[in-house]
C-alpha cells in the first residue's frame, strides 16, 4: 500500500481518530472532518488522495457530500461509510460516485483490504488514462491530449485576456532519414527533437506530438515575441547538430500565429494558419535548399 493523504469525514469523534491511528500505522496523512460543510471547506483548501466519508451526518449526508466532491475533483476515490445501512444505501453510494461501501463496525483488516484494491484500482486507471494521452515514442502529450489542454487554454486566455502563441513545427526529412537510416534511426531522431523542444519551451508550455513527423507547442504570449522564441529553438537544434557526428542534421520547418482573446478563433482555425506558414517556409526550403 502507498502513502495517501485521506479525508475522513465523520460525525462520531471516536470513528475519526480509530482511522486516523490505523492510518498513521501505513504512512498515511489523514485530515479530518465532523460534518459534510467542514469537508467542503477543507477540500477547497487542500488536496487530498481519497476520502472516507460517514453516510448519516448532520447538515449534509454522505451521499450529497460525494456528490459534491466529485464535482470538484471528478477522480477522486470515495469509500462511504454508514452503521445504518438499509437495502438501497450500497447502490445509492455507488450511484453518487463512490468507489467503495463498508458497513460498520467493520474489522480491521476488511478495512484496509477494501481501501487497498480501491486505491491500487484509482492508480491502475489513472496509469491507463496517463498512457492514452501520451505519445509513446517521445513522451510528449499526444493529439488527443493537445486539443484538449488547448480547448481549456483558450477559454481561459479569452477570460483573463492573455495572448497564446502556437507553434506549428514539422520535421523536415523524415522520409529520407527512415529510407536511408532506417526506422530505428528516424524514431531516435523525433526523440531527440522531443528532447529539443521539452529544452526549449517551459514546463507550463503545452507540447505535443500530433503526427508523424508534426509537432505543435502552445505558449503563453510574454514579452518574448515569435521570433525571439524561434530564435532560442534554433540555435538550441543547432548546438544539437554541432555536438552530434551523424550522417545528417536536423532540421524544421516552422509556423507560428498568435491567438488574439480579442478576437477567438477555434483551435482548428489556430492550427490551420500555422500549418500553412509552416508549409510555406518548407516550400521556400524546397526552392532553395540553401534557406
Amino acid at each position: 500500500m502507498g502513502s495517501y493523504r485521506v479525508l475522513i469525514v465523520d460525525d462520531e469523534e471516536q470513528v475519526r481518530n480509530l482511522i486516523v491511528s490505523l492510518f498513521s500505522n501505513y504512512g498515511h496523512s489523514c485530515e479530518t472532518a465532523k460534518d459534510g460543510i467542514e469537508a467542503l471547506e477543507i477540500i477547497k483548501k487542500n488536496s487530498f488522495d481519497s476520502a472516507l466519508i460517514d453516510i448519516v451526518m448532520p447538515l449534509m449526508d454522505g451521499i450529497t457530500l460525494t456528490t459534491e466532491l466529485l464535482k470538484l475533483y471528478p477522480n477522486l476515490p470515495v469509500m462511504i461509510m454508514t452503521g445504518h445501512a438499509d437495502e438501497h444505501s450500497a447502490e445509492s453510494a455507488i450511484a453518487a460516485g463512490a468507489r467503495e461501501f463498508i458497513k460498520k463496525p467493520f474489522s480491521i483488516q476488511e478495512f484496509i483490504i477494501r481501501f487497498d484494491k480501491m486505491m491500487r484500482d484509482h492508480k491502475g486507471e489513472e496509469a491507463l488514462l496517463a498512457l492514452s494521452l501520451i505519445d509513446e515514442l517521445t513522451g510528449l502529450y499526444n493529439r488527443r491530449r493537445f486539443f484538449v489542454l488547448t480547448e481549456q487554454s483558450l477559454k481561459l486566455s479569452v477570460r483573463t485576456k492573455k495572448g497564446l502563441l502556437l507553434l506549428f513545427i514539422d520535421m523536415d526529412n523524415l522520409k529520407w532519414i527512415n529510407d536511408h537510416h532506417g526506422h530505428n534511426e528516424g524514431d531516435q531522431a523525433l526523440i531527440n527533437l522531443a528532447n529539443i523542444l521539452k529544452k526549449t519551451f517551459r514546463e507550463s508550455d503545452i507540447i505535443a506530438r500530433i503526427g508523424g513527423d508534426e509537432f505543435v507547442v502552445l505558449s503563453e504570449s510574454t514579452d518574448e515575441n515569435g521570433e525571439t522564441v524561434l530564435t532560442r529553438l534554433y540555435e538550441n537544434i543547432k548546438d544539437y547538430n554541432a555536438k552530434r557526428s551523424q550522417r545528417y542534421t536536423l532540421s524544421i520547418s516552422v509556423g507560428t500565429t498568435q491567438f488574439d482573446p480579442k478576437y477567438p478563433i477555434s483551435i482548428d482555425e489556430l492550427l490551420f494558419k500555422a500549418d500553412a506558414l509552416m508549409y510555406a517556409q518548407k516550400r521556400r526550403k524546397w526552392k532553395n535548399p540553401s534557406f
